[in-house]
């Protein structure tokens, strides 16, 4: 027997088996392309479109476990989609720069061509946008302050670089996601084993979660940087 809340919408209870059928015939359908396919591009491509599958399973569910699974599914995803494109933006530079005649322009870089502008507002704007989007990040904490914050992260290099400015690289980044999971994990135990210390579990699950999810940036920036150098 299976107890639903009356303030539940009679919409939202005849959509969990179209949900449930509809990620299931999407992931067998991803497996067998998997299956079916040699590139390795298009392997990481179908693996995320049946990750994907796999989370409208999940969500169908509705309950909180199934909440808790989907917050770090999708941020994985999207984590692995935004590398995917970098990586499929990183060919296509390289094959317009191997045949310039495919563009317009006689070459073509991977990153934007700096501004010969010289205002103020192109210097000011783009770093105090980043530090407002950071620290709102911080102050939400959690997946939500992660994804803000990263996005303050990848605004302010975006704009340095299309200023043609040096942007600081980290080479430990990719390293703080780790430890940053683990602060979630220890956070997620003491909760349980200690629950008179829930503010501090608390504030250590929010505090890791916000560290990994804004750490994901340097997936990409990493990814680029060691496709640049095999050149």
């Amino acid at each position: 027997m299976v107890y639903i809340p009356m303030a539940v919408p009679e919409a939202f209870i005849s959509m969990y088996l179209p949900a449930i059928y509809a990620g299931l015939i999407v992931g067998f359908i991803g497996t067998m392309a998997i299956a079916l396919k040699r590139e390795e591009i298009h392997i990481l491509i179908l693996t995320d479109i049946v990750g994907l599958a796999m989370i409208f399973v999940v969500s169908a569910v509705g309950t909180d476990l199934a909440e808790a699974l989907i917050l770090p599914g999708l941020v994985v995803e999207l984590a692995e989609t935004l590398a995917i494109s970098e990586i499929l933006l990183t060919r296509e530079m390289r094959k317009i720069e191997q045949n310039p005649r495919r563009n317009l322009t006689r070459s073509s870089s991977l990153f934007p061509q700096p501004f010969a502008l010289n205002m103020e507002i192109l210097n000011t704007a783009p770093n105090f946008i980043a530090l407002v989007l950071i620290g709102y990040g911080i102050f939400l904490t959690g997946f939500t302050g992660g994804a803000v914050a990263g996005g303050g992260i990848v605004l302010y290099a975006l704009s340095k670089k299309a200023r043609g400015l040096h942007v600081l690289m980290l080479d430990g980044i990719a390293g703080v996601s780790g430890i940053a999971w683990c602060l979630w994990i220890v956070g997620f135990l003491l909760f349980f084993v200690a629950p008179q210390y829930w503010l501090l579990s608390l504030f250590l699950a929010a505090c890791g979660l916000l560290l990994k999810v804004a750490s994901k940036v340097g997936l990409i920036g990493l990814l680029m940087r060691e496709d640049i150098d095999k050149e």
